[in-house]
């Protein structure tokens, strides 16, 4: 018996909890909500929906996606709208198609087009010493996620202070049980004793707050196989406004690659960063050494609370970082190699 693919696997496990609709079920509806004639599930699915690619539209019309969510998951109209204001075309505009009549648990239903790319993690280098091909390529991918973030820091979000105090609050209580989770000896406590101190700064009225997707991942992003330029960037379920960085964890991800061995980085690392933070600097249009720094310190600092975020607490049902810690050795290492 041949093993089922990742991709099935987390099908499969997110019908396992279901009652109703089954996985053919929801075919059916996404057949007859796009009217398309075939429908295959996406190459990289999440873990809290079921997301398919329907062809064969009347008319020749292009692909479109047709995604069915549970509850706390669902897309949110008016981030949405904000985030393709920023970003373009690279965000998709979705359609809502109500709720699946008889789902247990609940099942809203929401189409989309089908953006043109692959994700990102299907063609990510997994070799420490990259050609000189794909070390272009990979070049190109970063100068694009920098100017995804320049345009994060050159629209910048108003946020209410009574709200902005209770994000820190939140975050501070999470960063607090991780320290009392981790032994005062080891290298990633002297870390995020440090990122503790620096939480009222970011999420004080003097840094910027901006439109944060907060499941930026390999997987969300898409990329054009050939010059990995990014095509899109998909599901915004978890996106609202917070200090800008906290999505840069994402730069760790494009500098290197995990497998059965740990975390590795790519020989490359540093050509890498710097190409990014040229290109930020370029685009943002931000000048002064001094003004440089300041940003790229609360950015980073920023950045490696958000990986926290999501590497050491176990999500919640909508996928959302919980108040219960994971501390699993892998993960541990896996930040401890990214903030090192």
């Amino acid at each position: 018996m041949s093993q089922l693919s990742w991709a099935q696997q987390l099908i499969d496990s997110f019908f396992a909890g279901r009652c109703l609709p089954s996985q053919a079920a929801c075919d059916e509806i996404a057949l007859s909500t796009s009217g398309a004639s075939t429908v295959s599930p996406v190459e990289s699915p999440g873990s809290l929906s079921y997301t398919v690619v329907c062809s064969g539209l009347p008319g020749s019309q292009p692909d479109r996606i047709v995604s069915f969510r549970e509850p706390g998951s669902e897309l949110n109209e008016g981030v949405v709208k904000l985030a393709k204001g920023i970003h373009g075309d690279m965000v998709p505009e979705a359609t809502y198609h109500g709720t699946v009549k008889g789902a247990d648990p609940p099942l809203s239903i929401c189409s989309m087009p089908r953006l043109l790319g692959s994700s990102y993690i299907e063609v990510i280098s997994c070799e420490i010493n990259m050609s000189s091909n794909e070390q272009a390529k990979h070049t190109m991918f970063i100068k694009h996620l920098a100017r995804y973030f320049a345009r994060c820091w050159l629209s910048p979000q108003s946020v209410d202070g009574q709200a902005q105090a209770e994000q820190c609050g939140m975050v501070q209580r999470r960063v607090a049980r991780l320290m009392e989770e981790l032994p005062p000896s080891i290298f990633l406590y002297s870390v995020v004793s440090r990122l503790t101190e620096r939480l009222p700064s970011l999420f004080g009225q003097n840094y910027r707050q901006a439109l944060t997707h907060n499941d930026f991942s390999v997987t969300n992003i898409l990329v054009d196989e050939e010059s990995f330029e990014i095509t899109g960037i998909v599901d915004w379920s978890l996106a609202n406004v917070m200090p800008f960085g906290m999505d840069l964890d994402i730069l760790f991800l494009a500098t290197g690659f995990l497998d059965r061995d740990g975390w590795h980085d790519y020989t490359c690392k540093k050509l890498l960063q710097d190409t990014f933070w040229e290109e930020f600097w370029l685009v943002s249009g931000i000048e002064g050494e001094e003004l440089r720094n300041e940003a790229r310190a609360l950015a980073e600092d920023a950045g490696h609370i958000g990986a926290i975020l999501r590497l050491a607490f176990r999500r919640n049902s909508d996928g959302s970082p919980s108040e219960e810690i994971l501390l699993s050795e892998s993960r541990m290492k896996q930040l401890s190699a990214w903030f090192s």
